[in-house]
């Protein structure tokens, strides 16, 4: 009778030892053939910027490509993310777009606020509507409205967020084309902004 119980007793524990087996088999396989769906989240309705495909340079307005030029230059101007000072690729891009004295102005000037404001970990984001964009007098003169929001504390949801609205002047040297001396694939692919490829400078602001 114990020789039956003993045996019975050992082919339970068997079949759980089997069945335990079998389930982290099933486990091991399901985390092995996990497959990673991407998908890319649009932010708003607004049409201007949907994702879509690439646009021919010579397809696209003078102007549409100005002012993003524009907006584009606007932005590395005025925004702050947190650190230990001015981004060494936002002053490139701010370099890379700018006539030397209006650079040294800036270093002098915005950039140093922006400095403290990144040491203090504040972050700044910079939105410029194109369609507020005003030229004067058909000149390479623009007035630039902009609207700035500042976070006093990175990493806090509950921060008050501080707006604040702004009017720029640029004086600025354009043509719908790319810079010369510049190899497309190769600073695209060392990174360099965009931005800085076209024949676009800043020549004085205001």
């Amino acid at each position: 009778m114990n020789k039956m119980k003993a045996f019975l007793l050992g082919l339970i524990l068997l079949t759980v030892t089997l069945f335990s087996v079998f389930v982290v088999t099933l486990i091991y396989r399901a985390n092995t053939q996990i497959n990673v769906e991407t998908y890319i989240f649009q932010l708003d309705n607004i049409a201007d910027n949907r994702l879509g495909d690439l646009e021919n340079l010579q397809d696209m307005k003078d102007n549409v490509l100005l002012n993003k030029l524009i907006q584009k230059y606007v932005s590395e101007y005025f925004k702050v993310i947190p650190g230990n000072g001015v981004r060494p690729e936002q002053e490139n891009t701010v370099a890379k777009m700018s006539h030397p004295d209006v650079l040294k102005q800036w270093q002098n000037g915005e950039a140093v606020n922006i400095a403290e404001m990144a040491k203090n970990k504040m972050f700044r984001s910079v939105w410029v509507n194109p369609a507020e964009i005003q030229q004067i007098n058909n000149q390479n003169v623009f007035i630039v409205p902009y609207l700035t929001r500042t976070w006093t504390e990175s990493n806090n949801m509950s921060t008050n967020i501080v707006q604040s609205v702004g009017r720029i002047i640029l004086r600025v040297q354009f043509q719908k084309k790319f810079r010369q001396n510049i190899n497309l694939r190769k600073d695209l692919e060392h990174g360099r902004d965009p931005a800085t490829l076209f024949w676009f400078r800043v020549i004085e602001v205001q």
